[in-house]
Formats: structure tokens, C-alpha cells, sequence
């Protein structure tokens, strides 16, 4: 789950760049005055008979100052027939090559601002819109829009469709998995289950390798074997393993009695049975995923509490998708009640509230729903006091989550993409559609951590601790913090500003030390270091010598 995170934030990497190339290379790299492109048609000509009213340009007596001033310029460069015209001059008296030519146009705000005060007008960007530089930059767009589908398109495979892809592949070959498939993975399952027992390595090293011949493999399956892998790298004991084979056998026996029974009947015994099945199959948060780590579990204690939620956490999503018009109906009530009430909000504080009261109902609705699935549920019946830490841990890590998404909609909400020349605010809104998503993802790291933990091990390391949920909570704290202080705070640019600051390097820092730090954790690795390694590696080597040999002798005695 961590690795999605960091697959999404890389993906929002590339789709910066690219649709910030994309703006830039469009629009505020060309030549423009406040946004109006030069040689746009109507607007840049309003744009320069602007420039040419200010600048007093009004008669032929001030053209011909003008042009005194700024000897490299001459009428026949500017104006249509090449000489200056009688009466009243316009943009319509200007030539096409003169209203493009840069040096004319620069002359022109020049004497602009000398009436007006400098500063006034300014012209932005560094190439014409049909200009050979901007011919040989564009085809950079189609290389970028490439990176950022090649990375889309899986992601979004293995975040909403993946466990939809699973099903259907379960229903394409359910035929064949109940005439012989599912009989050849239960007796591959009874037959490792034996040889866990006897803690046999080789034995099921050897049915490791044969385990990629079986043609049905449900999840649960997978992780068990998985998780022998690690052991067998490791050369660990095997023997934990026992009881979790027998329960993943069983539970493979009672999905196949229930396929038969549905075969020899024509139709299933229970509402939905297709899409339960399919879930079954290929989901890890499936009832028989639970029931194989509760079976690795030596006692119902505070661990067994956080592995089963960190399995059940996955279901979340659904439950999302199901509240989503619940909660519109009642953010809608809501929010009409709040504006009746408070009808004074104005700006910032509105678009707050208008976002956390949807964001905040939408998620309290889904933890409802959630957590009265897992309490309801027979199987935690006796085991509800070890579940009620880790539940109030996830779901208050789901409110902050959605907290945070309310809080980045009012800094995107606050440039108004539409309006004319808002294209200079490009990177105004791509720095809050940044911290939108980098601090979101913060939370979800954090989520990620706690999940991906509990689920394949028993407790939390402290490398995990630190990386995973301390420094991920501090830089979502200033960066939170940092955000509402620049929307919120003492009025002053340069104080927002600061905050600003404090707030891009403060995600953008936390991102890039997590990238590079595992690689210099794993890889950068001192004398001291080296021999503490060689010492464990000695120190469990021998153990499982002396394992083995107590093993042996028993069955001699026997």
C-alpha cells in the first residue's frame, strides 16, 4: 500500500510537469501584455490601441516625436503602406509585421509607462507563437503526456479496477476450477500443510516451486505462500505455518462446496453469490484472508487487533463509494442550515465550509457504515475490545485525511481558472493542487504504514515507527499549519509568502528524503553495522542447527 502512495505522488510529479509544460509552452512563454498574447486578433489590438491612448500617440505630430526618440524605428516597418496616415491612429492602421514586431512594442509600453508610472504595462514571455522555437518545443508535450499515461493507466488498474479485474477473471474460468482446478489445490494444500508440520524444508522448498503450475490461486493462497518464501529465504522456522495451511485448506474446500452446490443447482444459495465468490478469490480483505492470519496468531491479543483491521481497512473504499450520494443529501441539508444560520461567511471561510461539510459528513457516514460491519460481525464477536484501538486510530486518520482535502480545495478554489488571463496564475494553482495531493498523501502514508505492517508482521518496527508515522505527522502539522496561516493569518504579503515557503519545502523536503532514504538505509552500511549483521546471520544459523538436530533425534527415538 505504501508503494501506491509513492506510485501516486510520482504520478502527480509527471502530471505536473506535463501540464505545466504544456501551460507554459502555450501561454505565459509567448510574447503577452497582461496575459493577451501578442497577435491574438482582437484582444492584442484593444491591448495596443490601450498602449497608444496612453502613450499620447494621438497625431501625426506625436508619432513623429516618437519616432525621433526611437530612431531603429521607422514607418515603413509599422504602419500599412509604410508611411504614417492622416487623423486619428489606431491598431488598425498598423501593419501585421508591426503590431508583432517586438522591438516597436517595447518602445510602445515604454512610452506607456512614461505617461502611466513604470511598471504599468509589461511584456512577458521570451517567443512568438509561431516562432521556430516554439515549433521544436512541442513535440516535448507528447514525450511528457506519454510518461504520464504509461503511469496512469496501471495505477488506476490496481486502484479501482484491480480487484474487479480479479472477479471477472474468477467467473471466466469457474468452470474449469470446479471440475478439477479446485481439487488439485486442495490436495496441493494438504499435502504442504504435512510437510509444514514436519517442519521439512526441502519438501516444501520443492512444492514452493511447483506452487506456479496450479491454475487456481486465491489470494489468501498467495499470501500464505508468500510469506513460506520469506521464511525459506530466511531459513526459518516452518512450523509456524501448520495451522494456517490446514485453515487455508478448509477455506478452499468451502468455497469449492459452495461453487458445486450452485453448479448442481443452477444458481447460488446466497444474495450475490457471484460477486462473493469473486471477492473471495482475489481480494486481500476477504473473510478467509482474515481467518489465515488469525490462524498465525498465537493469542487474541492488541497485535491480532490491528492485523485483522489492517485487513479489513481495505473494504473502506467500498463503503466510500456507497455514501457518496447519502452524503451529498446530507452535506446539502447541512450546508443550507449552516449558510441560514451563519450567513456572514464570505471567501475563504465559505469555500471552507462548504468543502468540510461535505468531505467531513462523506467520511462520517463510511466510518458508520464500516465499523458496524466489523462489530456486527460474528467472527469478532469475542475479540471486539482488541479492535476498538486500531479502529479509532484508522477512522481518526481518515477524518484528518478528508480535513485535508477540504483545506487544499480552498487554495485550488481560490484562482478562478476560467477567467481571461488567468493563465498567469498557472503556477499559483499548480502549487495548491500540489499541496493538496502531497499532504493528502501524507495521511495516506501513514494509513499505508500501519496497514503494510500489521499485515505481514506482528508488530512495528522502529524504522517504520520514524519513517513511516512520526515524520509524516510532523510535516502534515507545519505543513497544515503553515497552509492555514498563509489563508488565514496576519494579512501581509510577505508574511503569506513565508508561509508559503515554509509549506512547499516542508512537502516537497519530507517526499524527497523518503525517496532516497531507504536506498541509503540499505545500501550505505558501516563496519559496525556489517559485523552486527554477521552476528545475527551466525547467531540464527545456529539456532536452526540446533533445531534441526533436537528434530532429528526425537524422530530417532520414536
Amino acid at each position: 500500500m505504501r508503494k501506491t502512495v509513492r506510485l501516486v505522488i510520482l504520478l502527480l510529479v509527471v502530471a505536473v510537469i506535463y501540464f505545466g509544460y504544456s501551460a507554459w509552452i502555450d501561454s505565459v512563454a509567448i510574447y503577452n501584455i497582461g496575459a493577451v498574447q501578442l497577435g491574438s486578433g482582437t484582444n492584442w489590438n484593444k491591448t495596443l490601441d490601450d498602449l497608444i491612448m496612453v502613450a499620447g500617440l494621438n497625431s501625426k505630430e506625436n508619432w513623429d516625436t516618437f519616432f525621433a526618440t526611437y530612431t531603429h524605428l521607422t514607418p515603413a516597418m509599422i504602419f500599412n503602406g509604410g508611411a504614417l496616415p492622416d487623423g486619428t491612429i489606431t491598431s488598425s492602421a498598423l501593419s501585421l509585421g508591426g503590431s508583432t514586431n517586438i522591438a516597436f512594442i517595447n518602445a510602445l509600453i515604454e512610452a506607456a509607462n512614461d505617461k502611466a508610472g513604470a511598471g504599468t504595462y509589461v511584456l512577458n514571455g521570451f517567443m512568438a507563437a509561431n516562432s521556430l522555437l516554439k515549433t521544436l518545443l512541442d513535440p516535448f508535450k507528447m514525450i511528457l503526456v506519454g510518461g504520464v499515461f504509461a503511469m496512469f493507466v496501471p495505477l488506476t488498474k490496481q486502484l479501482l479496477f484491480g480487484t474487479v479485474i480479479g472477479m471477472k477473471s474468477y467467473m471466466k474460468n469457474r468452470q474449469s476450477n470446479v471440475l478439477y482446478n479446485y481439487q488439485k489445490t486442495i490436495s496441493f494444500t494438504e499435502g504442504l500443510q504435512v510437510k509444514l508440520a514436519e517442519g521439512n524444508f526441502d519438501a516444501v522448498k520443492a512444492d514452493y516451486a511447483a506452487y506456479s503450475g496450479l491454475a487456481f490461486k486465491p489470494e489468501f493462497l498467495n499470501i500464505m505462500m508468500d510469506e513460506i518464501c520469506s521464511v525459506l529465504i530466511k531459513e526459518g522456522d516452518l512450523t509456524v505455518f501448520a495451522e494456517a495451511a490446514k485453515v487455508v485448506t478448509e477455506s478452499i474446500k468451502e468455497m469449492y462446496e459452495k461453487e458445486r452446490r450452485r453448479s448442481i443447482n443452477g444458481r447460488g444459495d446466497e444474495l450475490f453469490f457471484d460477486l462473493k465468490r469473486g471477492y473471495e478469490y482475489c481480494a486481500t480483505g476477504s473473510k478467509y484472508s482474515i481467518a489465515y492470519h488469525k490462524a498465525l496468531q498465537d493469542k487474541a491479543d492488541n497485535n491480532l487487533g490491528w492485523k485483522i483491521y489492517s485487513l479489513e481497512i481495505f473494504k473502506f473504499n467500498f463503503f466510500l463509494v456507497a455514501m457518496f450520494i447519502p452524503a451529498i443529501i446530507i452535506s446539502a441539508f447541512v450546508g443550507g442550515l449552516i449558510n441560514g444560520l451563519v450567513s456572514n461567511l464570505t471567501g475563504d471561510v465559505r469555500t471552507l465550509a462548504v468543502a468540510a461539510t461535505f468531505f467531513v459528513s462523506w467520511v462520517i457516514l463510511t466510518i458508520i457504515a464500516h465499523s458496524l460491519m466489523i462489530f456486527r460481525n460474528e467472527q469478532y464477536k469475542n475479540i471486539k475490545n482488541i479492535l476498538v484501538k486500531p479502529a479509532i486510530i484508522f477512522y481518526s486518520l481518515y477524518v484528518l485525511t478528508f480535513i485535508t482535502i477540504s483545506a487544499g480545495i480552498v487554495g485550488v478554489s481560490k484562482v478562478n481558472i476560467v477567467a481571461p488571463g488567468s493563465s498567469a496564475q498557472i503556477w499559483v494553482w499548480f502549487s495548491a493542487v500540489a499541496y493538496l495531493v502531497l499532504s493528502t498523501s501524507l495521511i495516506f502514508y501513514v494509513i499505508a504504514t500501519l496497514v503494510d505492517s500489521f499485515k505481514q508482521h506482528k508488530t512495528l518496527s522502529k524504522k517504520l515507527l520514524v519513517d513511516g508515522i512520526i515524520l509524516p505527522m510532523i510535516a502534515w502539522t507545519i505543513a497544515t499549519v503553515s497552509n492555514f496561516m498563509a489563508l488565514y493569518g496576519p494579512d501581509g504579503h510577505s508574511l503569506q509568502s513565508i508561509f508559503s515557503a515554509i509549506n512547499g519545502v516542508t512537502l516537497v523536503g519530507f517526499w524527497i528524503y523518503l525517496s532516497i532514504s531507504s536506498f541509503l538505509i540499505n545500501n550505505l552500511i558501516s563496519p559496525n553495522m556489517a559485523r552486527e549483521l554477521r552476528k545475527a546471520v551466525e547467531a540464527d544459523a545456529l539456532k536452526n542447527a540446533k533445531a534441526k538436530k533436537s528434530t532429528k533425534s526425537t524422530k530417532a527415538a520414536k
